[in-house]
């Protein structure tokens, strides 16, 4: 295909333009020998994950948030997953769920949020700020609640409760279905909602460093909970610790590092690491 500067007929400028925007900010904020790594891993999967216009659509299971009613989306949705199980009363399609959901996260815990989520890569852009309120650390359990509450919202409605408002859906797939065939798109009811929602999402991950991952993703709530008995671990070497606590000032989920390494909320984002003088910390695969 060659470029003729056409981006609204072009199924790669749905790519290009913010792989090329995020690499530029990226490369100038990351700083380390593993976020270099990071950021091409992200890059990657956010072009993987958008790739059906290549590879077609696939019946596979995304190990991360994002739409799969988005253009160009590969896979499906693990929350979409989720409700139709309970709205269609398919529940085979829960098995398929905790299989691919477990078997990835029990490779590797929660480092899908820090090495693969296209919505993670939106947050480490933008950033955010640090908090140190006592409401942050109770608020973490919104998504185990939200995750607990879709099952049944679904089973009663029958419907796809979650999705009609699903801020990430609205992101990745309202706006740019919005964008690409502005004619061709159904208004619902739920759509001012969903944006009003969105609005708060932007909101959210500018005010604290990985807002949505900490207090509101559903799917990070299912892996949060493979990070203390996964094969991939946060190794902690206390002979070479000095003390000096520099993990815990880069790490963008505020864990209490280095003591908290086995945390739910750990992303596996490496920062940690690249941040210790000492080299105290460091990934290690359990079998080895």
């Amino acid at each position: 295909m060659i470029c003729n500067l056409n981006c609204p007929s072009c199924p790669f400028a749905f790519l290009c333009i913010p792989m090329a925007i995020g690499a530029v900010v990226a490369f100038r904020r990351y700083k380390g020998r593993l976020q270099k790594k990071r950021i091409a891993s992200q890059l990657s999967f956010l072009f993987i994950t958008n790739t059906a216009f290549i590879f077609g659509v696939t019946g596979l299971i995304y190990a991360y948030f994002y739409c799969w009613e988005s253009p160009f989306a590969l896979m499906a949705c693990p929350i979409g997953v989720l409700e139709h199980a309970f709205a269609d009363r398919i529940w085979y399609l829960l098995l398929y769920l905790a299989g691919i959901i477990g078997f990835s996260s029990i490779l590797f815990g929660r480092a899908a949020c820090g090495w693969a989520c296209p919505i993670g890569f939106l947050q480490d852009l933008t950033k955010g700020r640090r908090t140190k309120s006592k409401i942050d650390r109770k608020a973490r359990y919104l998504k185990y609640a939200i995750l607990a509450a879709i099952p049944p919202a679904c089973y009663v409605t029958g419907t796809l409760a979650y999705t009609d408002i699903c801020p990430i859906g609205g992101l990745t797939a309202t706006l740019p279905h919005l964008a690409i065939n502005p004619g061709g798109y159904t208004f619902t009811v739920y759509f001012f909602p969903k944006m009003i929602i969105l609005a708060g999402f932007f909101f959210l991950i500018i005010l604290m460093t990985r807002g949505w991952c900490r207090h509101l993703c559903p799917v990070g709530a299912m892996m949060a909970q493979f990070n203390k008995v996964s094969i991939l671990q946060l190794e902690y070497y206390e002979e070479k610790c000095i003390k000096c606590f520099k993990c815990a000032k880069v790490c963008p989920m505020q864990i209490n590092m280095p003591y908290e390494r086995k945390s739910g909320e750990c992303i596996r984002c490496g920062h940690c690491i690249d941040a210790c003088p000492t080299n105290a910390l460091a990934f290690k695969f359990t079998w080895q």
